[in-house]
């Protein structure tokens, strides 16, 4: 579960950031064999890389099965020890490769291609010494009808302060049908990377209260819905 340090009128408060709840539960499956349950687990499948497939004969398959790795074939993997690696295309011997850049390529609207940059690996900064600061305020029709939203997170208390303390944000939001702008950094204008190696989104913070409880959500999105640019000589 992720965290978060909002600040809001000059106070600020540390809170937890989830997942909100999927409308119906979904539905568990569990596999069973005479011997009990199956559980997933991943393992080495024993196939020899450096072989090509295409290459062998049948006499060879047969005789010493090199297409094959019985070394490693059958071995537990453990999915926090494994790290990625980068090889050549034409390296048949499967040599890492560590002397490369990654490079984000920038498509415009039509699909070509507008800007070459290097690869940014960005740091979560949801949870930094300079809390997220609750910013510009604008419609909620507005912002429901300009902006994409991918990503939603609930904010959470726990305890009765933070609790007082988000409720009267959603209760400003609610009552006044507005929904804010979030932005991180010093000074508040920058996008929010809500976990290491994200993506920077555009965050809004959207607020709902009814019968004493609320609801404090952030909405992130990263793009915007624009007008189409009208052709010469129409008229609007």
């Amino acid at each position: 579960m992720n965290q978060i340090h909002i600040e809001y009128l000059g106070k600020s408060t540390k809170a937890q950031l989830k997942w909100l709840p999927t409308a119906q539960d979904e539905l568990q499956i569990i596999e069973r064999t005479s011997s009990g349950n199956l559980f997933p687990l991943k393992l080495v499948n024993g196939i020899n890389a450096e072989i090509n497939p295409f290459c062998l004969t049948p006499e060879s398959v047969i005789k010493a099965d090199p297409e094959i790795n019985l070394q490693h074939a059958g071995r537990l993997l453990d999915p926090e020890s494994l790290s990625s690696a980068y090889f050549q295309p034409h390296d048949l011997c499967r040599h890492p490769v560590s002397d490369f850049q990654q490079i984000d390529i920038v498509y415009d609207a039509q699909g070509q291609e507008k800007e070459r940059r290097p690869h940014l690996t960005r740091k979560a900064n949801i949870m930094e010494t300079f809390p997220v600061k609750v910013g510009k305020r604008i419609p909620l029709t507005q912002a429901l009808t300009q902006f994409v939203f991918k990503q939603t997170y609930q904010i959470i208390h726990e305890d009765g302060v933070t609790m007082d303390f988000l409720f009267g944000i959603a209760k400003d939001l609610h009552e006044k049908e507005e929904i804010a702008l979030l932005g991180a950094g010093p000074k508040g204008n920058l996008p929010l990377i809500i976990r290491d190696r994200g993506n920077p989104y555009r965050g809004f913070l959207y607020g709902e209260v009814a019968e004493g409880l609320y609801k404090l959500l952030i909405l992130l999105s990263d793009q915007e819905l624009k007008r189409a640019a009208a052709p010469p000589g129409s008229v609007q």
